[in-house]
């Protein structure tokens, strides 16, 4: 019953971000704006995109390499791609369906492989946070008045990142923390409930081993910074697609990459809507671009991404032989 109340509502909020985002825009006019793109950039554009999902395969390996050593290229690029197509279907299915589907091929704990997909959403937020930072070096207009919330978030998001890690690594380093911890939460379960979240929670943290191994550090922070610029390339790519070059620059790539990533994390399928709201009011609100061609861009850019994540997703899903229901309803150990 949660799970079909959290689906009503996602759905309701992608049809509510849509009619947002398109709400006083002449259809027509983002139809001929989407004739006139040159398509064949959008080759380059789903090039930088599966690229930057194979390089946060590899990122991968270096989190998983404590629990298991050499893990095989093509499984990790398998479980990236079928994590982003499950939450095109269904928001925010792909962080338990990607450590499931990698746990069921390398026979992992799935919790354990869970928290290096908290690992990995604490790097992308740290690496929006940078954006931020440096966003006076990318950007001398208006911000504060098209995104007025823009500064707020990131000090926010800053805080809630440092508190949490401070106390997950803590409980890491200190497993008989963690035991008394779990034990004050579930003394009212029953003793066989009890002992496998507290598998299950010590499973988490192991997620977070790689932090014990600091020779590691360097190549995770390389992979991360070359994954954002090849989103940001993807970016670029569409922006030359709609002939937009001439008046947008790299820069300028960077910083709707910083705010339609905000978009991107709102829990709607894909973050269709909230991503077109956020896209076309960057385009607009700080560059000046037309109404119909922002929204023609966002619409455009959104589809190839989501269809190629999409298909290939749905070729490793095949391939490797999951269901839905699986992928769906798996749950962390103990859960």
């Amino acid at each position: 019953m949660n799970r079909a109340v959290r689906y009503i509502l996602s759905g309701a909020l992608t049809i509510l971000f849509l009619v947002i985002a398109f709400h006083g825009t002449d259809p027509r006019q983002i139809l001929e704006a989407a004739r006139d793109a040159r398509y064949g950039w959008f080759a380059v554009f789903l090039a930088c995109l599966l690229l930057s999902h194979l390089l946060r395969a590899l990122r991968w390996r270096y989190l998983l390499d404590p629990l298991k050593r050499s893990i095989g290229l093509r499984n990790l690029f398998s479980g990236v791609m079928i994590g982003y197509l499950l939450n095109n279907v269904l928001p925010r299915a792909g962080e338990i369906g990607r450590p499931y589907a990698l746990a069921r091929l390398e026979s992992l704990p799935v919790s354990a492989v869970f928290g290096t997909i908290v690992v990995e959403r604490i790097m992308d937020t740290v690496m929006f946070l940078l954006i931020i930072a440096a966003m006076p070096l990318l950007y001398a207009g208006p911000m504060a008045q098209t995104f007025p919330w823009l500064i707020h978030t990131g000090i926010a998001a800053s805080a809630a990142i440092a508190l949490g890690l401070a106390s997950v690594v803590t409980l890491m380093l200190r497993r008989d923390w963690t035991d008394l911890l779990v034990a004050k939460s579930v003394r009212l379960l029953p003793a066989r409930l009890a002992g496998r979240l507290g598998s299950a929670a010590h499973s988490f943290l192991d997620g977070f081993l790689f932090l014990t191994r600091p020779g590691s550090f360097l190549a995770i922070g390389t992979l991360g910074i070359l994954i954002w610029l090849l989103y940001a390339a993807m970016m670029y790519s569409g922006l030359v697609a709609f002939n937009l070059q001439e008046v947008l620059d790299f820069r300028a790539a960077v910083v709707v990459l910083a705010i339609s990533s905000i978009g991107i994390a709102v829990p709607t399928p894909g973050g269709t809507g909230s991503y077109h709201i956020l896209v076309a009011r960057s385009l607009t609100g700080l560059y000046g671009i037309g109404g119909p061609l922002a929204l023609s861009y966002a619409t455009v850019t959104h589809a190839v991404s989501f269809l190629g994540v999409s298909i290939v997703g749905a070729y490793f899903f095949w391939r490797d032989n999951l269901t839905v229901a699986e992928a769906v309803h798996a749950r962390p150990e103990g859960s």
